[in-house]
């Protein structure tokens, strides 16, 4: 999870880069990373957004109330007592919990993206805008192929018009803006190759995080990229001397808590900081949001995908112990239809 700040001219103003993932851990389903480019007052550093964007905005979840049940069109705008219900952008393991998980992610999610897309939007087309490089697989993995669905899947259009207006508004109203999303969305097919290629899962998320965040980084001037640790993992000069090649590494600290390094070079400086829990950052946790958002469709397109062609099949989330039973559930299926095993699973 990253997050960067880029310094315009002297102009007074940062570009803030975000980046998180959702799916590192699972057997099944994708791996998502998402980069998010926002520009904003040089004064507020990403630590004070939450302050800054209260009380339309929440880190904390949401309290059921009557006035939040009753009309999808009052999140996040006042109700008959003046009172505001927010939107809930925080760490998605915390949104995607209980019975309104789903709801309470897509409805932050599609706020998000609405920044920079429009919705109704199908799904393909989506994925194929945030991350091109995905289009083969979009094509190929018959789940993915067979998946034609517009979003939102299930909130109501109205509901996620009125989120993402009030999210538009209140981030104007501190002069945020969202520039930009881009997404690696990496399918069992295309991590298989990419581990091949880089030999470690650690190394793997290291590097295309770093890519990614390079992707979205401007060319010129000066940027403090937030990182959350990746896997316990102190060291970082390596990657970020193969993801900036000729550029200078200067290693500043090293340790449990925080490594921070600067990337120089003739027009640009970066800051690098990786420490634990950077999704408290407003920015990080709206990439971490847009990450499992994605993947959880994806989710739905493979169960999706086998439970019909296997009714009575219980969905999974893709997580080791109960990918071990879907995987004993579906491997008849698999061999009469010829999909190996690396387009369904990851091999870590």
């Amino acid at each position: 999870m990253k997050d960067a700040v880029v310094t315009i001219g002297a102009m007074g103003w940062v570009h803030h880069i975000a980046t998180d993932e959702a799916g590192y851990g699972p057997t099944l389903g994708p791996l998502v990373i998402t980069a998010t480019l926002w520009s904003a007052p040089r004064e507020h550093p990403p630590g004070i957004w939450y302050s800054l964007l209260a009380p339309e905005i929440t880190v904390a979840p949401l309290k059921k109330t009557r006035a939040s049940n009753q009309r999808c069109e009052t999140h996040c705008t006042k109700t008959s007592m003046d009172r505001v219900i927010p939107l809930w952008i925080a760490d998605s393991k915390k949104v995607y919990t209980g019975n309104s998980g789903w709801h309470n992610l897509e409805k932050a999610a599609l706020a998000i993206l609405g920044q920079v897309y429009q919705f109704p939007c199908d799904w393909k087309n989506l994925v194929r805008q945030l991350d091109p490089s995905a289009r083969p697989w979009l094509q190929t993995v018959p789940w993915l192929a067979a998946f034609d669905r517009n979003l939102p899947l299930t909130c109501k259009s109205a509901e996620i018009d009125a989120a993402t207006q009030c999210l538009s508004e209140t981030l104007a109203r501190n002069d945020f803006r969202l520039e930009q999303v881009r997404v690696h969305f990496l399918p069992a097919i295309r991590f298989n190759q990419l581990l091949e290629r880089f030999g470690k899962k650690s190394d793997m998320l290291s590097r295309l995080t770093l890519e990614l965040a390079r992707q979205v980084t401007p060319e010129v001037g000066q940027a403090h990229v937030w990182a959350d640790k990746h896997g316990g993992r102190d060291r970082y000069a390596q990657h970020l001397e193969d993801v900036f090649p000729g550029d200078f590494i200067r290693v500043v600290q090293e340790s449990r808590e925080i490594s921070e390094y600067e990337v120089q070079a003739s027009q640009r400086n970066i800051r690098f900081c990786f420490q634990t829990k950077a999704e408290s950052y407003f920015i990080v946790a709206a990439s971490s949001i847009v990450s499992k958002y994605l993947r959880e469709v994806a989710m739905c397109a493979f169960n999706e995908y086998w439970r019909q062609l296997k009714p009575d099949l219980r969905p999974t989330a893709g997580y080791p112990e109960d990918a071990r039973r879907f995987l004993r559930e579906i491997a008849t299926l698999m061999e009469e239809i010829g999909i190996p095993a690396t387009t369904v699973r990851r091999l870590k």
